[in-house]
């Protein structure tokens, strides 16, 4: 099993992926999604577990500045395991080089957004060392483009 970043080539393999992580067909439709920009962008980060040539996890991350820190932070995006590979270091080895990376990236800290119903998630992250701090809060933008 290998870590790696993700290329171009991993696209149909990481949509895969993609469904099983967000349960349900969403990433069927070419181009319904920004691989491409988030590949291509110095501050997104996606990183492949890797095993006999196929693809069984991933880790997707960013890094932004924000005014009440003196460096970058990091934000994990994503992260998924096929259920069949779980508890057997992957997703941990996976946080390693996604903490690696936003360690070379300069950062201070590294956040996650987990949902409540991802207990299984809470007591992983926080078996590797992250503190539960508060809550994350989300609102769906209108597309103007869209209503006009």
């Amino acid at each position: 099993m290998r870590i790696r970043p993700a290329e171009q080539k991993d696209y149909e393999e990481l949509m895969v992926l993609y469904n099983s992580f967000v349960v349900g067909d969403r990433y069927s439709n070419h181009n319904a999604d920004s691989f491409k920009n988030v590949l291509e962008s110095p501050s997104n980060f996606i990183f492949v577990a890797e095993e006999d040539g196929k693809l069984i996890g991933f880790a997707t991350f960013s890094v932004r500045n924000v005014i009440r820190y003196p460096k970058p932070i990091a934000e994990l995006d994503e992260l998924f395991v096929m259920e069949n590979f779980r508890k057997h270091g992957i997703g941990k080895q996976l946080m390693e080089r996604v903490e690696e990376e936003a360690g070379n990236q300069n950062c201070y800290r590294l956040y996650i957004e987990s949902a409540y119903q991802h207990e299984a998630a809470h007591k992983f992250y926080e078996g590797i060392g992250y503190k539960n701090y508060g809550y994350h809060f989300y609102k769906d933008l209108k597309d103007e483009r869209k209503s006009s």
